[in-house]
Formats: C-alpha cells, structure tokens, sequence
C-alpha cells in the first residue's frame, strides 16, 4: 500500500498507569516495522492519574498525539481518542498488544477491496501457552468476537451508531457496541494478518488489573436493561448455569491436570461469578 490509496488509519490506544507496556506497543508501530502500510496516525488517549506516560511519550515519540482521556473508564477514554482523530478509518488497539508486522497494511488492503464492509476484526494471540488459571488473553483466532483489543471501523458509521456507550465504565463496551452493530445488520470481516500479540495478564486485583470484583454481573444487566432484545443470547439462566458445570467439571480438570493447580482459586471464582449470574437471572422480572 501507499499513500496514493487515500487510506489515512488512525490508531486509537486507550491507556492506564501502563508506561511500560505502552512502550512496547508504540514500538511496533514504527514505519519500520509497518512497511507498505499507508498514512497513519497514532493517537494515545491516557486515564493515567500520573505523567509517567506522557512524559514517555512526549520524550521518546514525537510523532505520537498524546491527550487526556475522560477519566471514566475504558469507553469514554477511546471515545476522547476518537474525537481527536483525523483519519477516516479507526483502528482501537490496547496499549498491552504488540503488532506484528504488516498489521496496518493488512488492514489497508482489505479495506481497499471490500468497498462495502465498514467493520473489521484482526486476529489477537497469546505469546505463549497458558500457565496458570490466574491469567487471562482475549485470543481471538477465528473471528466473530469484535474485541476492541483489535478493531478497525470506518469513523462515520462509529459516529453514525453513537460510539461506545461511557454507561459502561469496566467492561462490556465492546459487546454492546457489537450488538448495535448486529441490530442494524452491519457486515463485519475477520482480518487474519492484521495480527497483534496480546500478552497474559494476571486476573489476580491489584497491580495491572485496575477491575472491580463484580463488574461481569454488573456490566451484563447494564447490558440486558438496554437491550431487551439481547436477552435470548445473553440473558438465559440456563447459559450461565451451564458454564458453572463447564467451569466446574472440564475447565478444572484442566487446571488440575494440566496447570498442576495453578490460579484453581480464581477458576472457582469464575464458577461462583457464572452461578450467581444465573441465579440473578432466573429471579429477575420478566419484561414483556
């Protein structure tokens, strides 16, 4: 690709209290690095309470915008990216991916021949096997998860359905804004080469997992009371109640087998988690 296809991408990267990681992934970001690819920006929206990454930034990437996010989670802080961005196409990527090489120039070549898709997912990996059931990966190998890990949307129709909605302040943007995009029918393409590394993270509190406890139950009947037609996939009591028997039966003899244990506690709260989901589910009022 060139910059005669008149594809300007701007990458939105959300961060928080992550200087070091955001290093890394600015790194993979380098001209070096995307050959082929065509113009783009880099645009770092930043929840930090501190300056260590802006400081980062502004001394070691000139060419990177670097601006304050809204400070209301995750959805509002890539909103604040989005609005400062120029391009006419917006690629979200987490401040902990690395992207390989020729993942904005994959990205280029299937916009510029699938004319009519105005939504693209590209792949995310682990960098290596899973060690322990205390860490986690939004691997998305096949397509059809529409993380905001790794997004490509044309920014009129971002702006055209309502950006992501800042109700949700931990998780759940993605998969909310995924439904809106279903509602409406909006075509959407798995981009296999557009490739990022998505190290493991601890799920442990603390430390880099800025999450509250709870927030899966709270995010989903956020979720639910906004859409009312999301409940045959997303709201059945039997779902979560079947992943209870999943997480309790296959899932732990995995971790006992093969993790030798390893995170057994957070699995069994993840069994709980999917247990009280179902419970909340079966007793909550039923809207016509």
């Amino acid at each position: 690709m060139n910059e005669d296809d008149n594809i300007f991408i701007s990458v939105v990267i959300p961060t928080y209290e992550r200087p070091n990681d955001l290093k890394i992934c600015l790194n993979s970001l380098s001209k070096e690095i995307q050959q082929g690819a065509p113009t783009y920006e880099i645009i770092v929206s930043d929840d930090s309470k501190s300056e260590e990454s802006k400081r980062m930034v502004e001394s070691d990437f000139p060419n990177v915008f670097w601006g304050k996010g809204k400070q209301n989670g995750p959805a509002g802080n890539r909103n604040a990216g989005v609005s400062r961005a120029r391009g006419k196409w917006i690629v979200f990527l987490d401040d902990d991916c690395i992207a390989q090489e020729g993942y904005l120039d994959a990205y280029a070549k299937v916009i510029q021949t699938n004319s009519n898709i105005q939504v693209f997912e590209g792949r995310i990996f682990a960098d290596r096997k899973r060690r322990t059931w205390a860490e986690g990966c939004p691997e998305n190998e096949h397509g059809g998860m529409l993380w905001t890990s790794n997004l490509c949307v044309n920014k009129s129709l971002f702006f055209e359905i309502g950006k992501f909605d800042e109700r949700f302040k931990v998780a759940y943007e993605d998969v909310e804004f995924a439904h809106r995009l279903k509602q409406r029918k909006i075509k959407t393409f798995f981009v296999f080469d557009a490739a990022v590394c998505h190290p493991w993270r601890s799920l442990r509190s603390g430390g880099k997992n800025w999450k509250s406890k709870g927030y899966q139950i709270e995010s989903l009947l956020l979720f639910l009371g906004k859409h009312s037609d999301a409940h045959e996939e997303h709201g059945k009591p039997v779902t979560y109640f079947k992943n209870f028997i999943r997480i309790v039966t296959k899932n732990l003899i995995y971790c006992l087998l093969n993790l030798k244990g390893n995170g057994v506690d957070i699995l069994l709260s993840e069994a709980c988690i999917s247990l009280k989901t179902s419970f909340l589910l079966l007793i909550a009022p039923k809207k016509n």
